[in-house]
């Protein structure tokens, strides 16, 4: 069984406002790293994108910031939404034809702009960014969790969140680098 998993790493907001903006969901919120921070939302992890669309945009509206959700199922799939300014600007499926059983071969990954996420994210280099976009499943990612980790760490963003979800905190896992202690909890 391969990982299930979603977060929303921010740019620009601390990490208290965060927190504050959060109280009355069950969230964790990693400190600052990169000036971002990432949100693990107990809510998100049942990886409904209705939800973790409607999250991404008001945090994304409410910091005016971008932020980027990424959604790992059972590491098949790596899908990401990019906010900025509340609105969705930005959307990749590295595997679109999953749940379509008449589907009779693989598509090839959809949407990801390597543009708009190395400006949005202020770094990296837009043809590694649509290199690692664009490979198909068995084409150097044999996870998911591969290809997260490949694009944060390219867009030089926390990698908090590879491989991480809420319900990982709640079974006491913490992700390297970062002190349990310093996690803000939000209910």
């Amino acid at each position: 069984m391969g990982n299930f998993y979603t977060n929303y790493t921010l740019k620009g907001p601390s990490q208290q406002e965060v927190a504050d903006f959060l109280k009355g969901r069950r969230a964790i919120v990693t400190p600052n790293e990169e000036d971002c921070v990432v949100v693990f939302d107990e809510q998100s992890d049942e990886q409904d994108q209705e939800q973790i669309t409607e999250l991404g945009t008001k945090l994304s509206a409410e910091f005016r910031c971008p932020v980027l959700a990424v959604l790992n199922h059972d590491d098949d799939i790596f899908w990401y939404q990019l906010y900025e300014k509340g609105k969705v600007t930005d959307e990749y499926d590295s595997s679109p034809s999953y749940f379509d059983s008449d589907a009779e071969s693989i598509t090839p990954p959809t949407g990801g702009d390597a543009q708009r996420l190395c400006a949005a994210f202020g770094g990296g280099d837009e043809e590694e960014v649509e290199s690692i976009l664009r490979k198909e499943a068995g084409e150097g990612y044999t996870f998911a969790v591969e290809r997260h980790a490949d694009l944060v760490g390219v867009l030089g963003i926390p990698d908090f969140g590879v491989g991480f979800s809420y319900e990982a905190f709640e079974a006491g896992e913490c992700p390297e680098g970062i002190n349990p202690k310093e996690l803000i909890r939000t209910k």
